[in-house]
């Protein structure tokens, strides 16, 4: 089976969630980019990363880069995926993957013209009680469901200026805006998956 080389766009803390991760699985970050050039670097030298990028633009035109992270500003994430998906990288993006609806179907579309996998970092989709309450559904113990509502996520104060409830800073949820509903495969295990041939989208 093919060894997919990752690199990383963004080196805060879920990226270290991501390379810490791959160690536990006896893999390594091939590549790491980042705004701040000496961040990457120390990034690097802490997860044995083979390759940082000066340029953010060298990892997208870097033909040894299968896969591409991205856990940079939300506001950022559509410019990164456009060039990932043109320069044929599979995506996996941190979560909110877009601003928009609009921003998220022109990042699907872009993904399908190019045969790559797009896959945003939904974790819920692998915590057991997600799990659990698939099985419990699919099983008919509650007969015919036509609705579930649960409380998830971060508890926090209802505040326009925090990007969770503002959309011009990244808040909201563009899948849910444009009516999709069935799931984006998340995290580093769950790509393994999309190594072996099975798309995300």
């Amino acid at each position: 089976m093919k060894t997919y080389r990752w690199a990383t766009l963004g080196c805060g803390v879920i990226a270290n969630e991501l390379a810490q991760a791959m160690q536990k699985d006896g893999r390594t970050l091939y590549g790491v980019a980042n705004r701040t050039y000496e961040n990457a670097v120390a990034f690097a030298k802490k997860y044995e990363v083979e390759k940082v990028y000066k340029n953010i633009q060298d990892l997208f035109e870097d033909d040894d880069v299968d896969i591409v992270y991205i856990s940079t500003p939300h506001n950022t994430h559509i410019q990164y995926l456009r060039e990932a998906l043109k320069h044929g990288k599979h995506v996996l993006c941190e979560k909110s993957i877009t601003l928009n609806a609009k921003e998220l179907e022109e990042a699907k579309q872009l993904a399908e013209e190019n045969g790559v996998v797009l896959a945003e970092a939904m974790t819920i989709y692998h915590m057991p009680l997600y799990k659990k309450l698939q099985e419990v559904i699919q099983s008919g113990k509650l007969g015919k469901l036509c609705m579930a509502q649960m409380n998830f996520g971060s508890y926090k104060e209802y505040d326009m200026q925090n990007r969770f409830f503002n959309p011009n800073l990244a808040g909201g949820n563009p899948a849910y805006e444009s009516g999709r509903r069935d799931g984006y495969d998340s995290a580093y295990s769950a790509c393994k998956t999309a190594e072996e041939g099975n798309a995300c989208i």
